[in-house]
């Protein structure tokens, strides 16, 4: 298996480059989980670090301490309701990641609904790959719950940037 693309043409900041690696080359998000046989799966959330990672206010991609702005990925109705459940990042992780996470950047990228044995799902999170992801930056957030879902609420944004294929997009 290897990566979509050349991962070493995509500046990396130097709080990601001392993550972990995944046998492509990937660096492992702090939030990810593992499965059983100690391999990640950049699909699963580790709960009790995400929590972790809202309680000491940390990047949900290197697990380091967030400054005083924070940036949040998402699609059009994530960035328009401010609901999101992947955790706030410093802005260059969260371009990072909208550079080369898979589900973010790959125009081709097909997701798999497959999942490891005790994985939950939240409904709210959608499978469908959008056309476009925004980066919106702010102060704050906070946890909130929609149905039966814990979610976080960012603050209102200071500026929104949108991406499309790895690539920063006219609004």
């Amino acid at each position: 298996m290897r990566a979509w693309t050349d991962l070493g043409q995509v500046d990396m900041p130097p709080r990601v480059a001392a993550l972990a690696r995944d046998a492509r080359g990937y660096p492992i998000p702090y939030t990810a989980r593992y499965d059983q046989g100690g391999m990640p799966d950049f699909r699963a959330i580790d709960s009790a670090k995400w929590m972790r990672a809202v309680r000491t206010r940390c990047c949900g991609i290197c697990g380091e301490p967030l400054g005083g702005r924070v940036a949040f990925v998402g699609g059009p109705q994530a960035m328009q309701n401010r609901l999101f459940t992947d955790l706030p990042m410093h802005r260059d992780c969260a371009i990072y990641a909208l550079k080369v996470c898979p589900m973010l950047a790959a125009p081709k990228f097909a997701y798999t609904r497959a999942i490891g044995v005790g994985t939950g799902v939240n409904e709210h999170v959608s499978t469908v790959r959008r056309e476009r992801f925004g980066l919106g930056v702010t102060r704050q957030f906070e946890l909130a719950q929609l149905g039966t879902e814990i979610v976080l609420h960012a603050g209102l944004f200071e500026s929104i940037t949108w991406w499309a294929h790895g690539a920063e997009v006219p609004a």
